[in-house]
């Protein structure tokens, strides 16, 4: 796939690497706005317009972020982000004109980590697209190190969480809210904390977003054998990551 260089004054990760976005958009008029607005703001931006292509793009062009609408032609966005997240760890921005709330929990069933309902000013869809891969440098810059609670261990500069010494797949959120957990661990991360913290904004008292990861999260651990310890609600305030008494 072509890729435009833009010159020298890309957006560039730790590596000296320009930053790549895949663009999942069907209505051609809205992709091509938000390719030159990017563009501009220095990304390279690769386009495609359905997405039965999306999982060969994933591996050739290998981007940094995916921005997927989710009415698309051919097969639905629920089902691409589902079938991208059987290979790819980095974030997936869901874009859509669609605002049910089951819409969104959806979305973030299936993998998504940002939900975005359209129309959307270029703009503020930047600003969170720079929020999240600044979340993302921040990880490459750490220095090696693993953090350990009980039978999880967290990989940090990789991203990798393993439980019994088995890799457990976790998308990009859901490794940053486990190791936020597990860094705070028998503290209560509040609402408000962990959206600051991992979504760059305030906690609007009814959004969902995170609870819905936290059950996604709670599954995936359960299911690989976690015993050691556990994500507890804290009703009204938000969750703790508590030590199993032996």
């Amino acid at each position: 796939m072509e890729e435009k260089i833009l010159g020298l004054n890309n957006v560039i990760d730790v590596n000296n690497r320009v930053k790549k976005i895949l663009l999942i958009e069907d209505d051609r008029m809205v992709s091509h706005l938000i390719k030159s607005f990017l563009e501009k703001s220095n990304y390279l931006v690769q386009q495609l317009f359905s997405g039965d292509l999306a999982q060969e793009a994933i591996l050739t062009y290998k981007p940094d972020l995916v921005i997927l609408d989710i009415g698309l032609p051919k097969i639905d966005g629920f089902d691409v982000c589902y079938a991208l997240r059987k290979i790819y760890q980095q974030p997936i921005i869901v874009l859509t004109a669609r605002e049910a709330e089951e819409d969104q929990l959806s979305a973030f069933k299936l993998g998504a980590d940002d939900f975005i309902s359209k129309p959307v000013s270029p703009r503020v869809l930047k600003a969170r697209l720079d929020a999240m891969l600044r979340r993302q440098s921040v990880h490459q810059v750490r220095q090696l190190n693993v953090n350990k609670l009980g039978n999880i261990a967290l990989y940090q500069q990789a991203s990798k969480c393993e439980v019994n010494g088995n890799i457990i797949p976790l998308s990009s959120f859901e490794f940053q809210l486990l190791a936020l957990l597990t860094q705070n661990a028998g503290q209560v991360m509040t609402r408000d904390t962990i959206y600051s913290t991992l979504l760059s904004r305030q906690y609007n008292g009814v959004e969902r977003t995170v609870d819905v990861r936290i059950a996604k999260l709670r599954d995936k651990l359960l299911h690989a054998g976690m015993t050691d310890v556990r994500i507890e609600t804290v009703w009204g305030q938000g969750y703790i990551l508590n030590e199993t008494a032996a």
